[in-house]
């Protein structure tokens, strides 16, 4: 089984799937109402995994009072990557 993940034209993930074939992910897309730009494949069992594990994502905690909002407490959010 493969990972696939769909983007569309501004290189933001639409999907992510796992699928046995890549067609079967795009038959899945189509039936969402989805049409993926382009799309990645990962196979855990190869050099981007590590004994069939796959970082999809990956996540860091920050606070917005740092850049983002002048509230003295701010508000506690993570940001989302691909990875690790």
């Amino acid at each position: 089984m493969k990972i696939y993940i769909g983007y569309d034209f501004e290189k933001s993930p639409i999907g992510v799937l796992l699928s046995d074939s890549k067609e079967k992910a795009e038959i899945a897309w189509a039936a969402m109402g989805e049409t993926p730009h382009t799309i990645e494949e990962i196979d855990p069992n190869t050099v981007n995994g590590v004994s069939g594990l796959v970082f999809l994502l990956t996540t860091v905690k920050t606070n917005s009072r740092t850049d983002y909002s002048h509230r003295p407490a701010g508000v506690d959010f993570r940001i989302w990557r691909r990875g690790l």
